[in-house]
């Protein structure tokens, strides 16, 4: 079933089934697009992931399926981390915590083992330095599989813009990886 018609079963009173479908099908991208966005504050990314679930169920009755459902919660996020963010005395800095990263099944050599946590820490620190506007595109699109028009939609901008943003982001990330 689609999403956008299990979000209107919930919208509808019929909500432990389908609400559960939707939170397996997009909980894992969502916490990793609010990782990224707290730049890897666990605690903070958890919080905001449940409190968008929290947000979405609450007012689940106001829901039109306009756009994709997995816009929709994205844009609950979004909204909520920028909330969070202006409300901050401080940036969060803290770095993502080695378990939430996804290693290869294989057991592999220690050398081969420390070469890998090195680069993601090179690929993680190279993502970090980049504007928020282009980190939040590669992020949606890349780790949390939007489309870009998805994105656009979430992100509230033109879909060359976002195709921009990419293309400035690839850049920068080359140039900061080729230098490292």
């Amino acid at each position: 079933m689609p999403d956008e018609d299990l979000m209107l079963l919930v919208a509808g009173g019929f909500i432990e089934a389908p609400a559960t479908e939707l939170f397996r099908r997009h909980n894992r991208a969502l916490y990793n697009f609010v990782a990224w966005q707290c730049q890897g504050n666990v605690a903070a990314a958890e919080d905001i992931t449940q409190r968008t679930w929290e947000k979405l169920m609450t007012r689940c009755g106001h829901y039109t399926p306009q756009a994709a459902f997995r816009t929709f919660l994205f844009q609950i996020a979004r909204n909520l981390w920028l909330d969070m963010n202006r409300s901050a005395a401080e940036s969060l800095r803290d770095t993502l915590d080695e378990a939430h990263a996804e290693l290869p099944a294989e057991a592999l050599s220690p050398e081969a083992e420390l070469d890998l946590h090195q680069d993601l820490d090179r690929v993680h620190r190279a993502l970090m330095a980049l504007p928020f506007s282009q980190r939040e595109v590669v992020v949606l699109r890349f780790f949390s599989d939007m489309s870009l028009e998805d994105i656009a939609h979430t992100v509230g901008t033109g879909f060359e813009t976002v195709k921009s943003r990419l293309r400035y982001a690839f850049t920068r990330l080359r140039r900061e990886l080729e230098a490292s």
